[in-house]
C-alpha cells in the first residue's frame, strides 16, 4: 500500500543482476520510472532513489551498479551509509512537487536587475570613448585629467567585463539553440568558448573548423584590442600659438654714452665698467661658450667669423651646441618687453636686433727685443700696452699737441706684451687692424635661452649715426680704450710689471685656466695670429661693451615696466630700440588617435551587443541552465542517487542543494571483465581505475 505522497522516501534498488540490466527503448528514450518506498519520513534524501525500468519492446544492455561491494571498499559503503543516515543530506527546499519552468519570482526578479545592471555596463566603455572624441584638439582641464586615469584602468577592467558578458552569451545562446534543437558540436563550440583558448581548442579538437568556431575566436580577439586601445586613443601633444609682441633692445647709439669719451668719464665710470668687465672675463668657460652672458643677454657671434661673410646676405649662424662658435663679445645685448614679465614665457619667440661690434685681425705675433736706451725701464705701469700704429707727433714739450687718430678703416694697431726669456728682454710684438661693423641678428629665443640663427651685415651709417660719430669713436674713445683696457686690472699700480701678467693677458693666453696664475709673465707670441686676433676681438668688444648702459646690461630688465632707466654715472637716460617679435606659445592640448578609437567604439558596441542579447536569450529561454556544471552530471544518472524531481533545477541551483554529495569518477562494474567509467556516487561500490585495465 502506498503512503502519502508527503511522506515519501526513496532508496536505491538492489540489482539482482551483477552489472548487466535489460532495459528497453521507448521511441527514441528510455523509459524509467522512480518507485517510492516509505518508512514514515517526511523529507527526501539523496539515497531513497529507486530505478526499475518497463520492457517495452527489444530488450538491450546497460551497465548498472554491481549488487554486491567490491572487497576494500566496505569503509567507503560504511561512510556513504553513515553520510546518509546522519541527516545531513537532508535537502531542504528540494522541488518535490510539479511546477512550471521560468516563471518569475521574486529572487529571479532580482537576479534580472542585476543582470540589466551587468549588461549595461559597456556603457561605461561607449560613453568613455564619447568623452575623449570631444576633448580633441581641447586644453586639458581639471575634469580632463580624472578621463585620463579612467583610460589608464581601461586595460584593467575591460578584458574582465568582455570576458564575463561574452561568455554569458555564448552560453546563453548554446542554451537558447539546444531548446529549439542544434547539434551536439555547435552546442559544444557554443557552451565551451569561454576564452580565445578555449575557442581555438574546441575548433582543434572537434576536427571541425565551422564558421561559428572561427567567428568565435576573432570576438574573443577583440578583447585584449579593446583594453589596449584605451591607452593608445588620447595623448597630449603641443601646439605653438602665434602672436606678436613688442620688444625693446639696447640701442647701438648709446656708445655715445662710453666711459672712454674722456678723462672725467673714465674716472667716473671705472668701478661700474671695472666689475662688468671682470666679471664677464672671470666667468666660467661654461658661460663663455653659451649663446647668453651671465646675466641673460644675447651674445652675437663675430660676424667675419661665419661662412661667406664677405656679402651682406643672412648668413646661418651654427649650432652652439655642435660646434665651437667665435662669439664677438662676453657681454650680450640687453632685450625686454619691459611689462614687468618674462618675455621668455612663450616656448618660442622671433625677432631681430641691430648691433656694432669691432672685428680685430691680425698680420703678424712675434717675439722682439724690447728697447732699452739710458737706462730706461719700462715706460708703463703694465705688462701689456696697445697702441696705434699710426706715428705720432713729438709732443714733448708741446702742450696744443694733438693727438692723430685714424681716418678709416681698417684702424692699425700694435700690442705689446712682456714675454718669459732667459737669454734677453723680449716682448711678444703683434701687428693688428680693427674694423667696425653694423650687423642686424635674426634671434630665436626657447624658453629662456634666446640664441642668434642668423646674421647679416648693414650700411655703416644707418639708423642715426653719423660720420662725425664715427670719427669720434676712431680717435678719442679709442685711444682712451687702448690706453685703458691693458691696465684695468692694475690700476694705480707702480710697478705692475713686477705683479707679473694681468687677467687680459691670461686669458689672451688660455682662457680655460688663467685665473692664478702667479707674478709670470706669459708668451703670446706662441699663439697662432689667428687665435691671437680672435682672442683680442673678443676682450676689446667686451671692455667696451662694459663702458656704456651698464644698468641695463646687469639691470634685470625683465622686471621693469618702462625704458627710462638712466646710466648711474653720468645720469644719462639709455636709449632702446623697439622691435616686432612673433612669439609662439605653446599650448598643450588632447589629440586622438581615431584608428585606435574606432577600435575601442567598435569593441564597446560589439561587447554591449552581446551584453543585451546574451540578457535577452537568457530570459527568452525556458530550459534550465544545466550545461556545463558538475551537477547536471547527477540528474538521471542511475549510478548517483539524488532525490525525486529537480529537472527544474538550473545548475547552480542544483549544486547548491546536492553539495555534501559525495562522488566520484571510476569504475562502475568493477567485477567484470571489461569495466565501465561514469561519475557515481562514492557509496563503495564504485572502485578507482586502473590503467592496465580495459573499460568500454
Amino acid at each position: 500500500m502506498p503512503e502519502p505522497r508527503s511522506s515519501r522516501i526513496f532508496r536505491p534498488q538492489t540489482y539482482a543482476s551483477p552489472c548487466y540490466h535489460r532495459f528497453t527503448f521507448l521511441s527514441f528514450g528510455i523509459a524509467m520510472s522512480y518507485v517510492p518506498l516509505g518508512d514514515g519520513r517526511t523529507k527526501p534524501y539523496v539515497e531513497t532513489i529507486e530505478l526499475t525500468t518497463k520492457h517495452n519492446g527489444q530488450p538491450t544492455y546497460s551497465y548498472v551498479p554491481p549488487s554486491r561491494l567490491p572487497e576494500g571498499e566496505i569503509d567507503n559503503y560504511n561512510n556513504f551509509q553513515e553520510h546518509i543516515l546522519s541527516g545531513k543530506p537532508s535537502i531542504d527546499n528540494w522541488p518535490v512537487k510539479s511546477q512550471q519552468v521560468a516563471i518569475l519570482t521574486p529572487l529571479r526578479g532580482s537576479i534580472l536587475v542585476f543582470d540589466i545592471l551587468l549588461a549595461s555596463s559597456p556603457l561605461l566603455f561607449t560613453v568613455l570613448a564619447v568623452a575623449v572624441a570631444r576633448l580633441d584638439g581641447k586644453v586639458p582641464l581639471t575634469g580632463s585629467y580624472k578621463l585620463e586615469e579612467m583610460l589608464l584602468y581601461t586595460p584593467t577592467v575591460f578584458p574582465l567585463l568582455f570576458a564575463a558578458l561574452m561568455g554569458r552569451f555564448f552560453r546563453h545562446l548554446g542554451i537558447w539553440l539546444a531548446e529549439r534543437g542544434t547539434t551536439l558540436g555547435r552546442l559544444e563550440q557554443l557552451i565551451g568558448c569561454q576564452s580565445v583558448f578555449l575557442a581555438i581548442e574546441r575548433q582543434i579538437c572537434l576536427r571541425n573548423f565551422s564558421t561559428v568556431g572561427v567567428c568565435s575566436i576573432l570576438i574573443w580577439l577583440l578583447s585584449p584590442f579593446g583594453g589596449q586601445s584605451a591607452l593608445r586613443v588620447l595623448r597630449q601633444e603641443a601646439r605653438y600659438l602665434n602672436t606678436t609682441q613688442t620688444l625693446h633692445y639696447l640701442d647701438p647709439l648709446n656708445t655715445d654714452n662710453s666711459s672712454m669719451m674722456g678723462a672725467s668719464a673714465i674716472n667716473s665710470g671705472r668701478s661700474t665698467f671695472t666689475s662688468l668687465f671682470l666679471a664677464a672675463l672671470l666667468s666660467s668657460t661654461d658661460y663663455q661658450t653659451r649663446p647668453a652672458d651671465l646675466w641673460g643677454n644675447v651674445k652675437l657671434p663675430s660676424y667675419r667669423a661665419l661662412q661667406n661673410s664677405n656679402s651682406n646676405d643672412w648668413k646661418p649662424v651654427p649650432d652652439y651646441n655642435e660646434t665651437t662658435i667665435k662669439w664677438g663679445s662676453l657681454i650680450g645685448i640687453p632685450v625686454s618687453a619691459f611689462n614687468g614679465e618674462d618675455f621668455t614665457m612663450y616656448a618660442t619667440s622671433h625677432f631681430n636686433i641691430k648691433a656694432r661690434q669691432f672685428d680685430i685681425s691680425c698680420t703678424s705675433n712675434e717675439e722682439k727685443h724690447r728697447d732699452v736706451t739710458s737706462n730706461k725701464t719700462w715706460p708703463i705701469k703694465s705688462t701689456w700696452i696697445v697702441r696705434t700704429a699710426i706715428q705720432q707727433p713729438d709732443c714733448t714739450g708741446n702742450s696744443s699737441c694733438k693727438y692723430v687718430g685714424c681716418d678709416a678703416y681698417p684702424c692699425p694697431i700694435i700690442s705689446t706684451s712682456l714675454s718669459e726669456s732667459t737669454v734677453y728682454e723680449a716682448a711678444s710684438v703683434a701687428k693688428c687692424e680693427y674694423h667696425y661693423d653694423y650687423v642686424e641678428a635674426s634671434i630665436e629665443c626657447t624658453r629662456s635661452l634666446c640664441k642668434a640663427t642668423s646674421m647679416r651685415k648693414l650700411d655703416m651709417f644707418t639708423d642715426g649715426y653719423t660720420e662725425d660719430q664715427d670719427s669720434f669713436i676712431r680717435g678719442v674713445v679709442m685711444a682712451n680704450l687702448m690706453v685703458t683696457m691693458p691696465s684695468v686690472d692694475t690700476v694705480g699700480v707702480t710697478s705692475a710689471n713686477v705683479r707679473g701678467a694681468s687677467n687680459m693677458e691670461r686669458w689672451l693666453m688660455d682662457p680655460t685656466s688663467f685665473i692664478g696664475g702667479g707674478g709670470n709673465t706669459v708668451n703670446l707670441h706662441e699663439l697662432a695670429v689667428d687665435v691671437f686676433a680672435d682672442r683680442l676681438t673678443i676682450l676689446w668688444n667686451s671692455f667696451f661693451q662694459a663702458t656704456y648702459a651698464a644698468r641695463a646690461l646687469a639691470g634685470n630688465l625683465d622686471k621693469a615696466t618702462s625704458t627710462n632707466i638712466f646710466n648711474s654715472s653720468s645720469g644719462q637716460a639709455i636709449s632702446f630700440n623697439a622691435t616686432e617679435g612673433l612669439a609662439s606659445q605653446r599650448v598643450d592640448v588632447y589629440r586622438v588617435d581615431w584608428k585606435w578609437f574606432a577600435v575601442l567604439l567598435s569593441c564597446s558596441l560589439v561587447l554591449l551587443f552581446a551584453a543585451y542579447a546574451g540578457l535577452l536569450l537568457k530570459y527568452l529561454s525556458v530550459a534550465p541552465d544545466i550545461i556545463g556544471y558538475a551537477s547536471s552530471l547527477t540528474m538521471l544518472n542511475p549510478y548517483v542517487p539524488s532525490p525525486t524531481g529537480g529537472t527544474t533545477l538550473h545548475g547552480l541551483e542544483r549544486t547548491a542543494l546536492l553539495h555534501d554529495l559525495p562522488v566520484r569518477i571510476g569504475d562502475v562494474c568493477p567485477s567484470e571483465p571489461v569495466g565501465a567509467i561514469a561519475l557515481a556516487a562514492n557509496d563503495g561500490r564504485v572502485v578507482g581505475l586502473d590503467r592496465k585495465r580495459r573499460y568500454i
